[in-house]
């Protein structure tokens, strides 16, 4: 008989403020070996609230993740317009946003920007200083939130800036490349994980993008 799967819910972990990626990967690798340390066992997950939401909800993290080493997986809270959270399909959510409003999307972006840098870790805070006003169904602090934890997560899978970077500039390529065909076709690959970053860098290339590093 297949033995259920037990959840302990571990203590918020809280990433805010100009804090450095190497920082961050000690603070949230630091608290999953410190609360989990004594309570590893087979089918025993993890998750760790790490957000507060818009919509009274909260944002977690739950382990393992795939690679079951110290990797994760961000929660997707269900009606919030981010579907399943997959790369893919935030990509497409930043480009037809920046479709619908190319004003509100500048200050977004420049918020995701801030993320990828870690020049502020604090999503609540930038919305507060820059409100975002969009119409559609995307949950603006959501999204941002879910894209802060996807770079961390990124940075733990990958102890080098790979990850982080690949996700951020697979990004800019989407909101720029103005050949449908070509979005679409790499959408499609991005899908069947057939894209690494040096496909990236060379369609960056080719819409006069250069690779931004963290």
């Amino acid at each position: 008989m297949r033995k259920e799967k037990r959840v302990i819910e571990g203590p918020e972990i809280k990433i805010s403020g100009k804090l450095g990626r190497f920082e961050i990967v000690k603070v949230v690798v630091s608290s999953f070996i410190e609360f989990e340390k004594d309570k590893k066992g087979k089918g025993i997950e993890f998750r760790y609230p790490v957000e507060k939401l818009s919509n009274g909800e909260t944002l977690y993290i739950h382990r393992p993740g795939v690679k079951w080493n110290f990797d994760f997986k961000v929660e997707i809270p269900p009606d919030c317009g981010l579907e399943e959270g997959r790369h893919d399909q935030i990509a497409l959510i930043l480009r037809e946003m920046k479709r619908n409003d190319k004003e509100e999307f500048e200050k977004l972006w420049k918020m995701i920007d801030s993320l990828y840098h870690c020049l502020n870790n604090d999503v609540d805070a930038m919305l507060k200083e820059t409100p975002i006003s969009y119409k559609d169904e995307v949950a603006i602090d959501i999204l941002l939130k879910v894209i802060k934890w996807l770079f961390i997560m990124e940075d733990i899978i990958y102890w080098h800036y790979e990850g982080r970077a690949f996700l951020y500039n697979f990004f800019v390529y989407a909101i720029n490349e103005e050949d449908e065909t070509r979005f679409q076709d790499t959408i499609s690959k991005i899908r069947q994980r057939k894209i690494r970053p040096d496909n990236i860098k060379k369609l960056l290339k080719e819409c006069n993008i250069e690779w931004k590093l963290p």
